[in-house]
């Protein structure tokens, strides 16, 4: 009899979230009828050209020197020197930053992939050959590689982490991107890409096996964030070391989270959402039914005050920039735009992973397209410093719509460690 009595009680924890889900499925139903309705929008020839001209208006101009050296771009003499033939021998010297480069390239190679008879196709093209050239991925390789080590301020040993992990996922995004595209155009850039995504591929695995903690923040290099992007990569590329890597990491670092403080959305100029790209990743590692457990003690309702941050797009004067140069304004006021993208593109993520019938699944839809809409209005007020990267998450929504990225693989059995399958299959 005891243990029958231990069975119930195990059935009824077990079943207790998805009791108090059905039960609440009249306040969500009701919640959604008092949300505007707008439909999610769809981007026609004139409006793709647009976001596809922000990214190809900058992918030649070079980045200006950074206020931390790296010396990928600039040599630090005084003043700093721009590095001598550095379109011969730089992939991804455009667009504000490296990451902010490689992200405006898999949006013009994703834009070219869906639609070849573009009428910016020839700009993308000669973009992709010029910057693509063997020379200019030895230069990338080269210093990724030979980079010395720079002194951590303070001591401390030594660490160069140059754009790891945010840089690296989006480059492995763009590799997979390639990878995935059956022409001559795609095999061309794959060939390109190929020996940086497979050292970047090896060190990500190292350096997320190797995570304490994940970073939480609202900045790019969000680990949640970071390795969705990676994942998306992992999966055209059938990378199964990186997803198995991805799969293992997400659990150990998120699986007993709880509560997460939507309430404090949205930090400083943050681009990135916490709490919805940490739920967004984690419906891509669990099974459902874990899923919808973990789901309901991560997140709060939908209809509850501290969800509403996510009912509104966006503030773009909720910046710290005062006092500093017009540049870092408008990129932060950028980094707020885009924001509405980011959340829009999860929030499609997390409805896809719940059963259809969830009455959260229209209501995540509608407010995916209130957010999206309120980034589509402020397009125009980003400036030039913020225009390519809002594009970028522009077209991150638009390809989420189009229905659910693949899920990361279950954890492999406990027979190989990192440091055995790190070279496996990679590319």
């Amino acid at each position: 009899m005891r243990y029958l009595s231990g069975l119930l009680i195990l059935s009824l924890a077990g079943s207790g979230t998805l009791i108090a889900q059905h039960s609440a499925a009249p306040k969500v139903s009701a919640y959604l009828k008092s949300l505007p309705d707008v439909s999610p929008r769809t981007f026609d020839e004139a409006e793709q050209e647009t976001l596809a001209a922000a990214a190809i208006s900058c992918s030649d101009h070079p980045q200006e020197a950074p206020i931390n050296r790296n010396n990928y771009l600039w040599s630090f003499q005084k003043p700093p020197d721009l590095l001598d033939g550095y379109d011969r021998n730089r992939a991804f010297f455009g667009c504000g930053s490296w990451h902010d480069a490689v992200g405006a390239m898999w949006m013009m190679t994703s834009t070219l992939k869906q639609d070849p008879k573009i009428t910016v196709a020839s700009d993308i093209k000669d973009i992709a050959t010029n910057h693509f050239r063997k020379a200019n991925i030895d230069g990338e390789v080269a210093y990724f590689t030979k980079e010395p080590s720079t002194p951590i301020p303070g001591g401390g040993g030594q660490a160069f982490a140059f754009e790891r992990p945010y840089g690296y996922a989006w480059l492995l995004k763009l590799y997979g991107e390639t990878k995935g595209w059956n022409s001559s155009e795609g095999r061309k850039l794959s060939v390109a890409v190929a020996p940086l995504a497979r050292w970047m591929s090896d060190r990500l695995v190292f350096y997320i096996y190797d995570l304490k903690f994940p970073v939480r923040t609202g900045a790019e290099n969000n680990t949640a964030w970071s390795m969705s992007l990676a994942l998306d990569g992992a999966n055209l590329a059938e990378n199964e070391t990186l997803k198995n890597a991805i799969h293992d990491s997400a659990v150990r670092l998120y699986s007993k989270d709880k509560e997460c403080a939507t309430q404090f959305e949205p930090q400083n100029a943050d681009a990135v959402s916490p709490c919805l790209s940490e739920a967004a990743l984690m419906s891509r590692v669990m099974d459902q039914a874990d899923y919808l457990k973990w789901l309901n003690d991560f997140l709060p309702p939908v209809y509850s005050d501290e969800f509403q941050v996510y009912a509104k797009g966006t503030d773009v004067s909720h910046t710290n920039t005062s006092g500093v140069d017009a540049q870092v304004q408008e990129a932060a006021r950028a980094h707020l735009i885009a924001l509405n993208f980011q959340r829009a593109t999860e929030m499609l993520t997390i409805a896809y992973a719940l059963p259809k019938d969830d009455a959260r699944v229209p209501v995540l839809r509608r407010l995916a397209a209130i957010d999206a809409k309120s980034g589509y209005e402020n397009l125009g007020i980003a400036g030039y410093e913020g225009q390519h990267l809002i594009a970028v998450y522009a077209m991150l929504y638009q390809d989420e719509l189009k229905g659910p990225a693949p899920l990361a693989p279950p954890p492999r059995p406990k027979t190989q460690t990192a440091e055995q399958t790190a070279d496996a299959d990679m590319p």
